[in-house]
């Protein structure tokens, strides 16, 4: 692509127009790949920052239940008319 035919037409009414629009159109094209990885990156890392949270995170309640000497079970239930959780024994 020429540069130098699209520049001596912006001397015409709507060359302006016309340059304008190849120009933002080629930069479009060159850059919009080059922002959209850069933002699938960024997204990766801040989903790599929370999940490593949340991994710490379980890691401490963990380590705090033993400290009280809890011991977790599954068979915690709801129970009826009762706002509090019982373990069913």
């Amino acid at each position: 692509m020429a540069l130098l035919p699209i520049v001596a037409a912006a001397g015409s009414g709507s060359g302006d127009l016309v340059v304008g629009l190849l120009i933002g159109c080629v930069l479009g094209v060159l850059v919009g790949p080059a922002f959209r990885s850069w933002q699938a990156y960024r997204e990766w890392a801040d989903a790599s920052r929370e999940v490593r949270l949340a991994d710490r995170l379980l890691e401490k309640m963990e380590i705090d239940a033993d400290l009280d000497g809890h011991v977790p079970t599954d068979h915690a239930v709801p129970t009826a008319g009762r706002t509090r959780w019982q373990v069913r024994r």
